[in-house]
């Protein structure tokens, strides 16, 4: 999964983007998942926080879906998810 993750810096936050198992770990259980932070240390911890593991040290790519920004900051430090492709919208993760 090392190809599927971004950051992008945006108005002084860290915006990362990650496709993760979740936290079932079923093999069609792959959920796209973005979060504002002040870095991409944080962003991780918060990904663990709500279940999702194996999460990257770092990005592979500095370009996050704009969709994916946008959601991310309308409330930085809330990790917002939604299923892999799917055309639904992004909603906050359970912890």
């Amino acid at each position: 999964m090392g190809g599927m993750t971004a950051k992008e810096r945006v108005a002084g936050l860290v915006v990362a983007y990650a496709a993760l198992v979740d936290a079932s770990n079923a093999c069609d259980a792959l959920d796209e998942v973005v979060v504002a932070a002040d870095s991409w240390t944080s962003a991780t911890d918060l990904l663990r926080s709500c279940g999702y593991r194996k999460v990257p040290r770092r990005a592979m790519n500095d370009k996050v879906p704009a969709e994916a920004v946008a959601a991310a900051l309308t409330s930085p430090g809330t990790v917002f998810r939604k299923r892999f492709t799917a055309d639904t919208p992004w909603t906050p993760a359970t912890k």
